[in-house]
């Protein structure tokens, strides 16, 4: 799949939320970037080797398809809807059959459109030198968002549990 269909699916998805639904999502997000904030914190060195020693090198050549998914998008726009406009301006430009630098760089070379805690997943959790003081931070945030794929996978079976009940008449 490519980017634009899990961004439309994500933005889709949100929309049509019952408000209890919203209420969970909106913690779970929470919870996932106080958990980013707390590996930016503990991982603030080997940061300052990603910024001044490879200076990105991981956001060039890639494919952006194992980097974001359906799940990181869902997280970003409930965390900053304000994102959605330029998100998708640069979802324009994505060429989903080759690899290539990432196209949310800002003009193409950086920084990131993301802000600092409101990244995607495998962004967040990928180091070009030793990771080993945040491991513990690493494997919080990984939980977090493993909570956040399975609420999204449960979604369409809670949805449909609602329907069934409002047939039957049961509340």
């Amino acid at each position: 799949m490519s980017l634009g269909y899990h961004f439309k699916k994500a933005r889709k998805t949100l929309r049509s939320l019952a408000p209890a639904d919203r209420c969970a999502l909106d913690n779970l997000c929470r919870d996932i970037q106080q958990a980013e904030e707390n590996l930016l914190e503990t991982a603030a060195d080997a940061l300052v080797t990603c910024r001044t020693a490879c200076r990105g090198r991981c956001c060039r050549n890639l494919d952006l398809d194992a980097v974001l998914g359906f799940p990181d998008f869902v997280y970003i726009l409930t965390m900053e809807n304000g994102l959605a406009d330029q998100m998708a301006a640069c979802l324009e430009s994505e060429s989903a059959l080759f690899i290539a630098d990432c196209i949310f760089l800002e003009n193409g070379t950086g920084p990131c459109i993301f802000p600092r805690g409101v990244m995607p997943e495998v962004c967040m959790t990928t180091f070009c030198g030793d990771e080993t003081p945040a491991k513990r931070e690493i494997r919080q945030l990984k939980w977090k968002f493993f909570r956040l794929n399975w609420f999204l996978g449960t979604l369409k079976v809670r949805v449909f549990l609602r329907y069934l009940s409002g047939l039957t008449g049961k509340k």
